[in-house]
């Protein structure tokens, strides 16, 4: 119950900031991070390559959370390039096996909009 209270609050308090985006990764909130999503943006697990609507995007976040017991969240690093162009460097691990995590994102006016969103298991 605590999570989908903390995900309401968070939704409503600052729709799109990157502090959200990463605290919606942190609990894995694909409903939250969907919020980020737009036509262009995609999510790559393992090379598979999903792109579509926002609920397709979701489905797959979902799914992937759901396959794997997942414990925790950590940036790596993160930062920022010309054009607005932002991107993290991370890690999720579970208690056996550390997934990494690349996002890309684009600040178009006053909205973060994922534009890659890559995880792959670590060797």
């Amino acid at each position: 119950m605590k999570k989908v209270v903390f995900c309401f609050i968070l939704f409503f308090n600052n729709p799109n900031s990157l502090e959200d985006l990463i605290t919606s990764l942190e609990i894995r909130s694909s409903k939250v991070i969907s919020n980020y999503f737009d036509s262009n943006s995609e999510i790559i697990i393992n090379e598979k390559v999903s792109k579509g609507n926002k609920f397709q995007l979701t489905k797959t976040l979902d799914n992937f959370f759901t396959e794997n017991n997942l414990r925790e969240f950590k940036i790596i690093h993160k930062g920022d390039s010309q054009n607005n162009i932002f991107y993290m460097l991370a890690e999720y691990s579970s208690n056996d096996d550390i997934y990494k995590v690349f996002l890309t994102l684009f600040k178009d006016e006053k909205k973060y909009i994922i534009q890659k969103f890559k995880i792959d298991i670590r060797e």
